[in-house]
């Protein structure tokens, strides 16, 4: 009689790894329906670099969430009074997880923080704090969420995003312009080698990133598509996440 492992389970219901501030924190919800509604299984992570290799034994996909700064640290930022107090234990499970999911060809989405750690990760910088940054230049808010007062559950498309056409990511989302949200006061200075800026907004500022190295899948935005279950291009980013995951979990069936 055959044995049933759980990776031949998780042919059908591939298991999606997510980073978090904190396991069980208030807005750890809309990622874990998001990766149920595409059909995955969410697994949270725990910020421990001992259990790195443990962590990942269980999953077939990662999602590099959103939450607090990078530690300016890590990129050779200056301190900055917007720069919110950083969480050494997360910056050094996440760096060093971003990597791994690299090497192994791990399918991988970040999403905010997670587009900003996986550039800084592999030698990119970032942008302390956005209108401090830009000046007078500041006229599209970026920060959704406390510079107009809403509330996460209020968050709406807010902006214009635009695609290269020629770019991975417009494949994978079959557009080239949308409206999505805006939750972030830091974005990407310098763009890290192997990766490519994709996607703008008419400020300028970089909203996604796709691979210059191969991988099945590996993709950068900035936006939250979790928060906007609705819409097209959330739909295929977390379809397209559990679709590679699904086929990485056959491969290695």
């Amino acid at each position: 009689m055959p044995v049933h492992s759980r990776r031949t389970l998780s042919e059908m219901t591939p298991a999606i790894g997510i980073t978090f501030s904190l396991v069980d924190g208030p807005d750890n919800g809309p990622y874990l329906a998001a990766v149920e509604r595409a059909g995955g299984r969410p697994l949270q992570f725990a910020n421990d670099l001992g259990r790195l290799e443990e962590q990942l034994a269980l999953v077939d996909g990662v999602i590099l969430s959103g939450g607090v700064d990078v530690g300016v640290g890590h990129y050779g930022g200056s301190p900055h009074e917007k720069v919110q107090s950083p969480r050494p234990e997360r910056d050094e499970f996440e760096l060093a997880l971003a990597r791994v999911l690299r090497a192994r060809g791990i399918p991988t989405l970040g999403i905010c923080r997670g587009l900003q750690l996986a550039n800084v990760a592999f030698g990119g910088t970032l942008i302390e704090d956005l209108p401090s940054d830009f000046g007078e230049r500041y006229t599209l808010h970026h920060q959704q969420v406390h510079e107009d007062g809403q509330d996460r559950s209020e968050v709406v498309p807010e902006h214009l995003v635009r695609l290269e056409p020629d770019s991975a990511l417009a494949r994978l989302v079959e557009s080239t312009a949308f409206a999505t949200n805006s939750m972030h006061h830091q974005a990407v200075r310098s763009v890290a080698p192997d990766l490519r800026a994709v996607a703008r907004t008419y400020d300028g500022v970089i909203e996604a990133l796709d691979a210059n190295f191969p991988h099945p899948f590996f993709y950068l935005v900035q936006w939250h598509p979790e928060e906007l279950p609705d819409e097209p291009a959330s739909r295929r980013l977390f379809d397209g996440l559990i679709g590679a995951a699904r086929q990485a979990a056959l491969e290695r069936a």
